[in-house]
């Protein structure tokens, strides 16, 4: 059976779910698939650009383990080096025998390359070597002091972390609309992408890539030499996180987003079902966005007894767990699978609930951003693979 053309897999033992007249491969103990795949050097260097950014994210947690900010973050970090290492696994085998996307893509990633780190970067590391005092007075210390004297102020700290939260989980939908919607007119042009060299799945994680790449290499390796190397950052990159770092809780950590697109990507293998990938992405993008904002914006009654945050209230993790089960209960609805009844959607919804519930409330040396994906696709992958033995 072909996955495109660039490997195939020999099946032993295979099950399919139906997506009304699409065929969504999935698995379970019964299957398994031998993928023979032919990897050129092309490939080795996507996949290279994705280890180098997870051992660079292992080797400066692993350096910082010790600094009292990084004891509720370590562990976030480290699981994102892992996942890293993953996709650039996922880039030797996603893509097709026509050599032309794995060009693509090697091509877009080394011209942002050149761009941040050879013309933005590079030349303030010259200038440093050649001049020691270069930006001496500018560390990343003071800068955090001056952003968070602006937070010192009670009115101006609730308004910007409203707007700035409100902010973030816009995009955090458009997230979650850009992998629904690159998912459907991909299928729905299958055949002329077939024309093409490559599979329906494999163009859509194609572009997938293209744009969590251009995200990861801009803001991972601008994150980490924020917290390392803030002299040589460009100008333009000070402002920049002047206007979008979260002082409280990404001072020392990677930006929100990584985790979550990180998490999400996690799903979108061929052989995982597409409702597990859009279960995780439902949860850990509109489920934790309608809790956040609720809960800031209409949050009256905090939760003191329980949790480990007695800043969240009542009405967000009510509004996250409400909106979760109606996701995925919608979900299986329009992209049912067929040993699935409304009992075992309502089963399926109400397990996510009580998970979110649980992450939101006591989450604490592993981001929910991480959990909020990794949990909700485990379970559901898990309950398609047991409900259709």
């Amino acid at each position: 059976m072909f996955l495109g053309n660039k490997y195939y897999c020999e099946k032993f033992h295979h099950i399919s779910f139906r997506l009304k007249d699409k065929v969504i491969i999935g698995s379970n103990l019964e299957l398994a698939y031998r993928f023979k795949y032919m990897i050129t050097l092309v490939d080795w260097i996507n996949a290279f650009f994705f280890w180098v950014i997870g051992i660079l994210l292992f080797i400066h947690t692993i350096q910082r383990w010790n600094f009292p900010p990084k004891k509720t973050v370590r562990y976030s970090e480290l699981i994102q080096g892992m996942l890293f290492l993953l996709m650039g696994f996922y880039i030797l085998t996603l893509f097709s025998q026509n050599s032309l996307f794995p060009r693509i893509l090697f091509g877009i990633y080394l011209s942002l390359i050149i761009f941040f780190l050879g013309l933005n970067v590079f030349p303030n590391v010259i200038r440093k070597w050649l001049n020691p005092s270069f930006r001496q007075e500018i560390s990343y210390e003071s800068f955090l002091t001056n952003l968070r004297q602006k937070y010192d102020q009670q009115e101006h700290a609730v308004k910007a972390d409203r707007v700035k939260d409100f902010s973030r989980k816009i995009l955090h939908f458009f997230q979650f609309a850009g992998l629904l919607l690159t998912h459907e007119i991909t299928q729905h042009f299958e055949s002329e992408i077939i024309s093409l060299g490559i599979s329906a799945i494999g163009f859509r994680n194609f572009i997938y890539f293209i744009v969590a790449g251009l995200f990861w290499i801009m803001m991972v390796i601008g994150d980490l030499l924020r917290m390392d190397h803030w002299e040589f950052l460009p100008k333009w990159g000070w402002k920049w996180y002047e206007k979008s770092l979260e002082p409280t809780r990404e001072s020392w950590t990677l930006n929100a987003a990584t985790p979550i697109l990180l998490a999400n990507l996690t799903w979108i293998h061929p052989i995982v079902p597409f409702q597990v990938l859009l279960s995780a992405a439902w949860v850990s993008c509109i489920a934790d966005a309608f809790a956040s904002i609720i809960g800031k914006n209409f949050g009256t009654h905090h939760l003191d007894k329980i949790g480990i945050d007695s800043k969240k209230t009542y009405e967000g993790l009510i509004a996250g767990i409400v909106s979760t089960f109606l996701g995925i209960w919608l979900i299986f609805v329009l992209y049912p699978v067929s040993s699935f009844s409304l009992l075992i959607i309502f089963g399926l919804a109400l397990v996510n609930s009580i998970a979110f519930a649980f992450i939101d409330l006591y989450s604490r040396n592993v981001s929910d951003n991480l959990l909020n994906s990794l949990m909700p696709g485990s379970l559901t992958w898990l309950s398609i693979f047991l409900f259709s033995l």
